[in-house]
């Protein structure tokens, strides 16, 4: 683990990017908390704005102690620089904390010379590693990297291990908010994004790459400067460090170079050492010791699931969880929020949510996975989309039951274009509230609807967990009328 990097903070000039959000608030608390107070905190809202840009990005917080802490913080001895001030006095800045989006704002410009100037730069993901006294088990991926972290977690804590687990967004308590609990002797679990990844120079003691495939091209520029942000997870490992790699997927195979200790997991193959599937039986092999568990204990048995459930018990073995608790974490798994879950089923119609398949690849997993006739809701907005970046939807539906597809969103001619000539019927449909309204009077005893847009959802919703919340209301409307 990196040395704490308190001493170095203070006394220095200091300047937190989103005094609003979730990153920028959390910073200037624990640096206030550490005596550390020579702090400016900008934020791009007005200052009249400030408490509803704070309500909505501190979800973690009861809507009580959430006005609290919004006071708290503009009560700490540091200086603000509202909307109209925004950035003054940065130039003179020796340390400078953004949060993981800052290079997607217009107004962010003038941070990229300093920068280049050399100015040091920091963030609440580079604090997690200098500040935290136990080992970290940090994820990351195209799909399925909080699934994976969030199974990794529940398996060390049933294997009697104090662990403590933190996603990357603001429906979580940043995990520094927890550090004097914190044990030496404890883990720590990190769902890691490719935004946090950039420039990060710490990695984890057990670093887990899911998956990797087309995504966020709009913040990095190409394909391999995407792949080269995601190496950064293992790219600093020490040399005790551990990663976690899938040896089904391309690029995860080519990150092995970066690591120093690689263990893949496959679903299609025997490894040893790794993960893999045997003759029904989920089997970890660490260099000749094995634990096996039956591969019947997954609730969600799609291909991505077992993938899902290979990298987590790889890694939760790495770090000694037992294989009673990993096989029980299994059985009871039946989804999350946001991420491929049933949440109804009326007159024999099944109603999946998927709103987090943000891109293609996690589109074409969760039509892979189906077992029935479906209605699937596609389509939201995709920067710079083409239509060859679709060929896995494509795929994927012609080798489905798929019955029709209903397209929404910015996306929806584009996408059209792209499924021409598919078996299903494909239709722009405009609005999510009208593909549920149509795909419900479609679907029929024995099918379902599937939302997996392969698309984010800044067209139409603030993200993508409005999106799936409307979705989950529009069916429970359904499901009262019927």
């Amino acid at each position: 683990m990196p040395a704490s990097r308190l001493a170095f903070y203070k006394g220095k000039n200091i300047h937190v990017l989103g005094a609003a959000g979730t990153e920028g608030a959390t910073v200037v608390d624990f640096l206030v908390s550490r005596g550390i107070a020579t702090i400016t905190a900008h934020e791009v809202h007005p200052r009249d704005e400030f408490l509803a840009e704070f309500d909505r990005t501190h979800q973690w917080l009861e809507p009580g102690p959430r006005a609290e802490a919004a006071r708290r913080l503009v009560a700490h001895p540091i200086t603000f620089q509202w909307r109209d001030r925004y950035l003054q006095g940065i130039d003179r800045a020796e340390v400078i904390f953004v949060p993981q989006s800052w290079f997607r704002y217009p107004e962010n410009a003038p941070l990229r010379v300093l920068r280049d100037r050399g100015v040091p730069f920091s963030s609440m993901t580079h604090l997690f590693f200098e500040e935290c006294p136990c080992p970290i088990i940090g994820v990351t991926g195209t799909n399925g990297k909080f699934t994976v972290a969030y199974l990794i977690h529940q398996m060390l804590l049933r294997s009697g291990r104090r662990a403590f687990f933190s996603g990357n967004d603001r429906s979580h308590v940043p995990i520094l908010y927890y550090l004097d609990q914190i044990r030496p002797t404890d883990w720590l679990v990190l769902e890691i994004s490719n935004r946090q990844l950039v420039d990060l120079p710490y990695s984890p003691r057990i670093g887990v790459i899911t998956n990797i495939a087309p995504h966020h091209l709009d913040d990095h520029g190409s394909m391999d400067a995407y792949v080269n942000v995601k190496a950064n997870l293992i790219r600093h490992q020490r040399d005790d460090d551990l990663a976690v790699l899938n040896a089904d997927n391309a690029y995860t195979v080519a990150l092995a170079a970066h690591a120093r200790h690689p263990y893949f997991f496959s679903g299609t193959r025997r490894l040893a050492p790794g993960a893999y599937v045997q003759n029904g039986t989920v089997v970890i092999d660490r260099n000749g010791m094995q634990q096996t568990f039956p591969l019947s204990v997954l609730q969600l048995p799609a291909r991505h699931a077992v993938e899902n459930a290979l990298a987590a018990s790889l890694a939760a073995s790495l770090a000694e969880a037992s294989t009673p608790a990993m096989a029980g974490v299994l059985a009871d798994f039946k989804g999350l929020p946001y991420r491929f879950r049933l949440v109804g089923e009326t007159g024999g119609v099944r109603y999946y949510e998927d709103s987090l398949a943000t891109n293609p690849a996690a589109a074409a997993a969760a039509i892979a996975s189906m077992d029935r006739p479906f209605v699937l809701i596609a389509g939201g907005a995709r920067p710079k989309a083409t239509i060859e970046e679709f060929a896995p939807v494509r795929a994927a539906l012609e080798s489905s039951p798929v019955r029709s597809v209903l397209l929404i969103g910015a996306t929806a001619p584009l996408l059209k274009r792209a499924l021409a000539g598919l078996r299903a019927d494909v239709r722009e449909v405009g609005t999510l509230d009208r593909a549920v309204t149509e795909a419900a009077d479609m679907a029929r005893a024995g099918e379902a609807v599937l939302l997996s847009p392969g698309c984010e959802s800044f067209d139409q919703f603030r993200d993508y967990r409005q999106r799936g919340d409307r979705f989950v209301e529009l069916v429970r409307k359904e499901l009262r009328t019927t």
